[in-house]
């Protein structure tokens, strides 16, 4: 009776997971439920999806011959990235932040968000591989205006962080594959708030295929990377199910698949 008894929750706990989205790329084509802010890529190749930032080969060429580290450090790239922008003509300004009442710039990074909703009890799963030995790879869910009906109305982003961290917009962040760092780390938006921290298991093993899952059920978020949890975090003020999507810095290179949302 013990075993039956058992097998019931399980068989309940699993018919309560329904997947409402999925994208496998199989056919080799991205369909519109994409939408890209900031010097970014989105192709499939080999059934793959792959996120690339304009100017990652770039970044790539000055690592490989030891101008910059693969550490992913604003100091080091920064004046060889501007350079890249002005030569293809972008306007600085717009890819600039003002501190101190100095403009310092931040291009070079991008958001791909996905156009539907997920649930407010929810899953993401997505299979995930590093293409750079370099960092920094971002998901982005619970996204929400806070002065309009959606993230995609009078938008103006070009990948800036201070954008989707201290604008008028909600969401959590968790960033992963920081080998230097070690972490994973979540963020909470607006004010880029660090809630919690756990290892980052995604950067252990360099060029391998992540299976990576983030669950939010009532006020807790959790987030499991080859079956291992990384974090958890439980939230006194949860946001609402929203927008998800991901985020690429400009040394990073990603390849993505099998995603799924799952209502919980």
């Amino acid at each position: 009776m013990k075993h039956i008894f058992t097998f019931l929750i399980l068989l309940t706990y699993i018919q309560a997971e329904t997947v409402v989205q999925e994208y496998t790329f199989d056919d080799n084509q991205l369909d519109q439920d994409w939408h890209i802010e900031g010097p970014g890529k989105a192709n499939v190749k080999g059934s793959k999806l792959i996120l690339e930032p304009e100017f990652y080969e770039d970044m790539k060429a000055l690592m490989n011959d030891g101008t910059i580290s693969e550490a992913n450090l604003q100091e080091e790239y920064a004046s060889h990235l501007t350079k890249a922008f002005q030569t293809k003509g972008y306007d600085l300004d717009k890819y600039s932040i003002t501190r101190e009442g100095q403009s310092i710039f931040r291009g070079g990074h991008f958001n791909i968000w996905n156009k539907h909703k997920h649930p407010g009890d929810f899953a993401i799963e997505f299979d995930f591989k590093s293409l750079s030995p370099a960092s920094l790879q971002m998901i982005m869910f619970c996204g929400n205006s806070l002065k309009y009906k959606d993230i995609f109305t009078n938008n103006s982003r070009v990948g800036l962080a201070q954008e989707i961290m201290y604008g008028d917009m909600t969401q959590y962040r968790i960033s992963y594959f920081h080998p230097q760092r070690k972490t994973a780390n979540m963020r909470r938006a607006p004010g880029r708030q660090m809630v919690a921290q756990g290892k980052d298991i995604a950067s252990l093993a360099p060029g391998k295929v992540n299976k990576c899952r983030i669950e939010r059920r009532g006020d807790k978020v959790k987030y499991f990377v080859n079956g291992k949890l990384s974090f958890e975090y439980t939230d006194k003020k949860p946001l609402k199910g929203g927008y998800w999507g991901f985020r690429l810095m400009v040394c990073a290179k990603g390849e993505y698949d099998n995603i799924k949302i799952i209502k919980l």
